[in-house]
Order: structure tokens, then C-alpha cells, then sequence
């Protein structure tokens, strides 16, 4: 089976990741996905899907857009969520992507590429597909010939299902307590970009935003709901966009945001992240200083001190950031890696053998632990023991699906004398493991 998206990270601040196929720029940020996620949580629950099987990811795009693929990972794009101004609006995005898998858009896709060869869509998926097996040109003759084929017949075809999507986006806003003026605000958004750019309605994939707006502004004169205002989702907002601004943009742009003037945390926030973009960690630790003093409560201003002072080379103060941040949201597990990182930067015996225990921890609450495993490798190693330092290695490339490393490193493994039930356990199920992928 192809994996259509291959994405290691470090949930740490921010990481980009490139996926040639689309120029996909991915932009990993704990605090933006998780906010996301909390925001789709009442969605999903109406629409009947399990949360567990939405992956949200941030696309670093000039763009205001958003789409889902397949395996539910829903994409939102950078410049969309610099342009809205509160969560109902991304709220209604959500809402519109999830009522394209309700929908079963993406296999019907695929049906209907059946009788046009290929469509926009699938062709780009299926490049990204053949970029990620490290076939660059293949990818690339799939992006090209999928542009005219049966362009018609699949712009006919997305045209209804965005129609069925805002549909459904309208059922789910109004049942979980979102403001349908926010599905309208952004049609608004989009009516207003579509009129700069000037297409050919023909030659839209969706339906024109003022046709799709007036459809949810007769919607809006029959809701007499007064809609109760979540001011803590408002905030938390408020804080991933200065977040973008301030990494994303400009400092002459940032000023247009937030002028001189402006001494509101979120400015503060997003001043501090394009002074660590700029690499003025100094004065960023100063800025950071006087988000915390605001605001002691967020965890995600300790887990930027943190990131900054372990990229100034002063560990232990790194530990003690990170740890206020666990402090306040025990149930954070990307903390744990941070933590154990900057343990084992610290090169004392004590606090290399602590930085295993947040490493083991992170390796089995995490969905792709491989940063977490290279760290175990080396802390293993540090201390002497070389059976764990191979099986770690065993683990991460069998994860990466590098079957020959993964096989050299345990058979590393095996070559030591072996007493621990617990470990000999381990070897035989990764054996067992690797066999079976050598079998696929």
C-alpha cells in the first residue's frame, strides 16, 4: 500500500516539511493542532466519526484554501487562517471538510476518474504518492497528466459536492452550537478573493462564494439562536494567528497588525516569535518573559522558552521551562520528548538516565515516535547499554519501513548475551515484525 503522506516531526514550536507533490509546505505546530482538533471535537461527534482518525495539518500556502484527502487528513492553509478573524470561521471550515467525508467525496472521486482517466485531484495525490516513494520524475508526469483529462466532467462533479459539503457544514454548525455567521463571513472571504482574481465561474471547481453565501444568509434570517460566544476558544485563537503572523510574516508586516502602539499579549506573542525567527533569542526570552507575566497559565509560552533557551545551549533552564509547561497540562505528552531531549543535552549521567523515562514514555503514547526512539538509541549508548541502544534502532527504522536497518540493527542486538526475559521478548516480536514486512 502506498503511503500517500510520509511527515516526520518534532512537535516543538514549528517545523516545516516539505512534500514536492502540490509544493505542500507543512507547518507542524502542537499548539495550532491541538486547538484545531478542540474546535472539531463537537463536529465530529455529530457527524458520527471518531476523532482519532482526523489528522489535522497546516499548510504554509499563499492561498486561502482547504481540503481533504484521504485517510481524513484535513488541510487548512496558512494564508486562510491569517485572513479570518475568530474560531466560528474556522469552525464552519471544519465543518465543510468533515461534510466531505461524510459525504464519501473522496471514494466517489475515484469512481468517477474511472470514465475521465484522471482528474485534478487524484492525479496530485497519486504524485505525492510517487514522490514519497523517492520517484521524483514519476511524480511529476502524474501531476502534468492528470491537468486536462476529463476536466469538465471533474469540475461538474466538485461543484456538487462543495454544494453538498456547505449543506452539510450548516446541519453540523447549527446542532453544536457554532454561529452560521461565521460559514457566512468566510464565503465573504472567499466572494471577495474570487473577485480580485477575476475567473471564469466556468472554470471554478467550486461554486461562486456569493451564490453559496446567499444560500447561508437565508439560512441565517430563519436562525433566531442567539449563539452563547466561547471567549477561552476566541483567545486560544487569537494566540495560533499572532503565532503564523509572527513566524510567518515580515517585521514591517507584523507592524501593520500590531503597531507600536499595541501592548496586548497577542502582540507580544507574535513579536516574540519574529525575534527567535530572526535569531535574537535575547530578546525574545525578553518578550516571552512578558507574555508569561500576563498570562502564567499557558503552557505554550514555557514551551517556547524552552525551545529557545535549549537552542541557546542552556539546558538545564530548558528542563525547567518544559516541566512548567507539563505542570499545567499534565496530559501534554509532546512535552515529555522536550523534556527528555534537553535532559540528554545536559550529558550528566543522572539526567540521561531521567530523559529515558520521558522518551519511553513519549515512544508509546505517540502516533510516530521516531524522534523519541533516536533519542532512546543514543541515551542507551551514553550509558553503556548497547542491546537497547540496537533495539531502539531496530524500532525506528522499522518504523521509517527501512527494513535493511532495521534488520542490521538487531541482529546487532542478538549478538550480545542476552538474561532479560522483557528484552529477549522484544527482539523475537521485532523479528516477528520485520518478517512480516519482508512478506507484504
Amino acid at each position: 500500500m502506498i503511503n500517500f503522506f510520509k511527515i516526520f516531526f518534532i512537535i516543538l514550536v514549528f517545523k516545516f516539511e516539505i512534500i514536492d507533490a502540490r509544493n505542500i509546505n507543512i507547518v507542524r505546530d502542537a499548539e495550532t493542532e491541538i486547538f484545531l482538533r478542540e474546535l472539531s471535537l463537537p463536529i465530529l461527534k455529530e457527524a458520527n466519526i471518531n476523532p482519532e482518525t482526523i489528522n489535522f495539518y497546516i499548510s504554509h500556502d499563499d492561498r486561502i484554501n482547504a481540503f481533504v484527502t484521504k485517510g481524513y487528513n484535513i488541510f487548512i492553509t496558512t494564508e486562510l487562517l491569517l485572513n479570518i478573524t475568530n474560531y466560528h470561521q474556522i469552525a464552519a471550515v471544519i465543518a465543510h471538510e468533515i461534510g466531505h467525508i461524510t459525504g464519501g467525496h473522496f471514494s466517489k472521486q475515484i469512481s468517477a476518474s474511472k470514465d475521465s482517466a484522471f482528474i485534478n485531484i487524484l492525479s496530485s495525490i497519486l504524485a505525492i504518492g510517487a514522490y514519497a516513494s523517492g520517484s521524483s520524475s514519476a511524480g511529476t508526469a502524474l501531476l502534468m497528466g492528470g491537468q486536462h483529462i476529463g476536466k469538465q466532467r471533474s469540475l461538474m462533479f466538485s461543484r456538487n459536492q462543495e454544494s453538498f459539503a456547505d449543506q452539510a457544514a450548516m446541519k453540523f454548525i447549527e446542532k453544536t452550537g457554532y454561529s452560521l455567521r461565521g460559514l457566512y463571513d468566510l464565503l465573504g472571504i472567499l466572494e471577495k478573493r474570487q473577485r480580485m482574481v477575476k475567473q471564469n465561474p466556468y472554470n471554478l471547481t467550486h461554486p461562486l462564494s456569493r451564490e453559496r453565501r446567499q444560500i447561508v444568509f437565508e439560512k441565517l434570517k430563519t436562525d433566531d439562536t442567539k449563539i452563547k460566544e466561547n471567549s477561552e476558544l476566541q483567545k486560544k485563537f487569537k494566540f495560533i494567528q499572532a503565532k503564523l503572523i509572527g513566524f510567518l510574516l515580515d517585521e514591517e508586516i507584523i507592524e501593520i497588525y500590531y503597531p507600536k502602539s499595541d501592548q496586548s499579549i497577542e502582540s507580544k506573542y507574535a513579536k516574540t516569535l519574529n525575534l527567535y525567527k530572526r535569531g535574537k533569542i535575547k530578546d525574545a526570552l525578553k518578550k516571552i518573559d512578558e507574555c508569561i507575566l500576563l498570562d502564567s497559565q499557558n503552557e505554550f509560552f514555557y514551551e517556547l522558552k524552552g525551545q529557545m533557551l535549549f537552542e541557546s545551549g542552556d539546558f538545564e533552564s530548558s528542563v525547567k521551562s518544559y516541566e512548567n509547561a507539563l505542570k499545567i497540562n499534565k496530559t501534554a505528552k509532546y512535552f515529555h520528548y522536550s523534556i527528555g531531549k534537553s535532559l540528554y543535552h545536559t550529558d550528566k549521567k543522572k539526567n540521561i538516565l531521567d530523559s529515558i523515562i520521558y522518551f519511553e514514555f513519549y515512544k508509546k503514547n505517540s502516533l510516530f515516535p521516531v524522534d523519541a526512539l533516536h533519542y532512546l538509541a543514543l541515551s542507551h549508548a551514553k550509558i553503556g547499554d548497547f542491546i537497547s541502544s540496537s533495539i531502539s534502532l531496530s524500532e525506528k527504522f522499522l518504523l521509517l519501513n527501512d527494513l535493511k536497518n532495521a534488520k542490521l540493527h538487531l541482529e546487532k542486538a542478538k549478538k550480545f548475551e542476552v538474561t532479560d526475559k522483557k528484552i529477549k521478548n522484544l527482539i523475537s516480536d521485532l523479528d516477528f515484525l520485520i518478517e512480516q514486512k519482508e512478506n507484504l
